[in-house]
């Protein structure tokens, strides 16, 4: 079979980058890599990360890395002078090799997240954090939980049944959706100030945690922002316990600083914080910040731009939900999408949703900002991926020409990015903004 000569000349990339552009009302050129979706899908490495560990590596049915690679030109088109990685499509790969995860089939890539069969669907129950583990017997309504039974239990009952159960608890989990044909675009918008002249450089104060928040910060920070990563003293972000180089990726280039929310003076230099920001990065469930009495919407009518990172978006029910990458992409249609392809399910990447979640905020953030601000602009990462999703699949035919063409290709994998220097040590910039902030 001869490799298809579309898409592959950045035609797809270019649509989706449009199309995020046109939701600030933002025309004109922009100029993606244009690379072949099933190579980039191989020289990202995430093929690697794609099938199951005793069968083949797959390229995955979608063309996601064309809007990886459109929403990182649509950021270009903005900030045609920074800095920014050659291509969007190499980023969704850099944790796994960096990592050296590998491809377990119904098994994520970190292997924390399940794809199980329950008795009328396919279940994803992310088990990543030590106390999700915890909950299960009240998941399950049994006394204690082994391991080796969560199979079984599942398949025991309905999908619905144990989705609402663990949404209640505090669970990532969710059902595997149907791939989306028209999905709306993955930002929403709502304006509450008027337009106002933008500074020469954007202050963005991150209070996100993990992988797609700080991806939008790093990738802000490299068209120019300055920013501000701000963690709790109590519950710091995750990552730094994890890959250095990885973190690294995510964070240098931003100033640090730790406050105790339960502080009433580190709680006014927040609310300062916030203030002066022209651009807020959370990646939180809204009812956390409005603890603390923090109010997007308020902060919005100031001026800024508040991007808002969620699992399931910010209204009703759904914005209680938690999630992550992995069980977020199987919501979204990622596993069906395999399912029709590959005649099984299988996870795709890894944890996808979150990078391409951090391209697309990054880009929103920059837009609003450029602009005018004064908006709450949400970025749900299950619209994201169903929007994704949605951009291109190829038939049978094309699929199967589509796997034949990156086994083929023998081209090395794209070079990993180095960090433009380390992440800033915890709480190393504290000091300064209380000094800073303080007396303004």
């Amino acid at each position: 079979m001869s490799p298809p000569a579309e898409p592959g000349d950045g035609g797809l990339a270019r649509t989706y980058a449009q199309v995020l552009l046109a939701a600030f009302g933002i025309g004109g050129a922009v100029a993606p890599d244009g690379l072949h979706p099933a190579l980039a899908w191989r020289r990202s490495g995430l093929m690697a990360v794609t099938g199951r560990s005793d069968g083949p590596a797959r390229v995955v049915p979608a063309a996601l890395t064309a809007a990886a690679d459109g929403a990182l030109a649509a950021l270009r088109a903005l900030a045609p002078s920074a800095r920014l990685p050659n291509n969007g499509w190499a980023l969704p790969g850099e944790r796994a090799r960096l990592l050296g995860l590998g491809r377990h089939g119904s098994v994520s890539a970190n292997e924390t997240c399940h794809l199980l069969a329950a008795n009328d669907g396919i279940l994803a129950l992310n088990l990543a954090r030590p106390d999700d583990w915890t909950l299960l017997p009240a998941l399950f309504r049994t006394s204690s939980v082994d391991r080796s039974v969560i199979g079984t239990l599942v398949a025991e009952q309905p999908v619905v049944d144990l989705v609402a159960r663990g949404r209640e608890l505090g669970l990532p989990i969710s059902s595997a959706a149907a791939v989306p044909r028209a999905p709306a675009i993955p930002i929403q918008v709502k304006q509450f100030a008027e337009p106002r002249a933008s500074t020469a450089r954007p202050l963005v104060v991150d209070l996100s945690s993990l992988w797609a928040g700080p991806l939008a910060g790093a990738l802000l920070a490299l068209a120019g922002a300055d920013v501000i990563k701000v963690e709790s003293k109590h519950r710091p972000d995750g990552a730094r316990g994890g890959n250095c180089a990885f973190f690294d990726l995510l964070n240098a280039g931003k100033r640090s600083v730790v406050l105790d929310f339960g502080d009433l003076q580190d709680l006014v230099l927040l609310r300062t914080l916030l203030s002066r920001a022209d651009i807020v990065i959370e990646g939180s469930r809204p009812r956390a910040l409005a603890q603390l009495g923090i109010d997007a919407q308020t902060v919005a009518q100031g001026g800024a731009t508040w991007l808002s990172i969620t699992a399931y978006g910010r209204e009703g029910d759904a914005a209680h939900w938690v999630g992550f990458g992995d069980d977020v992409a199987v919501a979204g249609g990622l596993a069906t999408a395999m399912s029709e392809g590959w005649g099984e399910v299988l996870f795709a990447g890894d944890a996808i949703a979150d990078p391409l979640t951090g391209m697309v905020a990054a880009l929103a953030g920059l837009a609003s900002w450029r602009t005018g601000g004064g908006r709450l602009v949400s970025v749900p990462m299950v619209s994201v991926i169903g929007h994704a999703l949605a951009l291109y699949r190829p038939g049978a035919d094309e699929r199967a020409q589509w796997q034949v063409m990156a086994e083929a290709d023998d081209k090395p994998l794209v070079s990993l990015r180095v960090a433009p220097g380390r992440a800033r040590p915890a709480g190393a910039d504290t000091a300064w903004a209380g000094a800073t902030f303080a007396s303004t």
